[in-house]
């Protein structure tokens, strides 16, 4: 079949599989095969970002939706948080953090440029911090984060670690257990490969401790 051809950061080309699904007939949520299906869906997640004893969750929504769900239950009023800013996204990450009332300090660099784990471990050297952002790949300025770095850096100091892995999710290494992630963050039009409309978290057991203790 002949069809446009997108070529944008997201949506993406969908393959001929994904357009074969999505011409079945939408199930009612409750039907046990939807049920079995969405089972399946969260081992899924746990095996594409490699986190066994992490707790997965899909939400209706966009990336925007991940990065505020992420940031609404593990941040409270008056945290510490340091957000590796490497472009547009990593500022929307700050400001969505000011709207819950944290304290954040941005470590920018020029466009293009990248942040170092031992720039992080200095700063975070200096100022205690409750979380610590990172934009995995930021789409403005196309900028690959050293995630596993950064986030012994942010770990070592006492820190969790949120990740925004929306344009990265699928397409760069993650290995987010391994890597001491607290939060990994994305949405399905990206290299994940199935329409927009869904927002995807891994939340940590230490995640799910701070949630817990809000």
């Amino acid at each position: 079949m002949s069809r446009p051809l997108l070529m944008i950061p997201g949506p993406i080309e969908f393959s001929n599989e994904v357009l074969a699904a999505m011409s079945v007939p939408s199930p009612s949520h409750v039907d046990p095969s939807f049920i079995a299906t969405f089972g399946r869906t969260l081992s899924d997640l746990r095996a594409l970002f490699l986190a066994d004893t992490g707790q997965p969750f899909v939400l209706a929504g966009s990336g925007t939706l991940a990065m505020d769900s992420a940031v609404a239950n593990v941040v409270e009023p008056g945290d510490r948080v340091l957000v590796v800013d490497t472009g547009y996204f990593s500022q929307r990450m700050a400001d969505i953090c000011r709207r819950y009332g944290a304290e954040v300090d941005l470590l920018s660099v020029d466009p293009g440029d990248t942040i170092s784990a031992d720039q992080v471990a200095t700063h975070c050297a200096l100022i205690e911090y409750q979380v610590v952002t990172i934009t995995h790949v930021d789409t403005s300025t196309g900028v690959l984060t050293d995630v596993r770095g950064i986030a012994a850096a942010a770990r070592d100091a006492g820190a969790l670690v949120i990740v925004d892995g929306v344009c990265a999710t699928a397409a760069e290494e993650m290995r987010q257990q391994e890597w001491g992630v607290d939060v990994y963050l994305t949405a399905s039009q990206k290299a994940i490969g199935v329409p927009p409309g869904l927002a995807l978290l891994m939340v940590s057991p230490a995640a799910l401790a701070k949630w817990r203790q809000r």
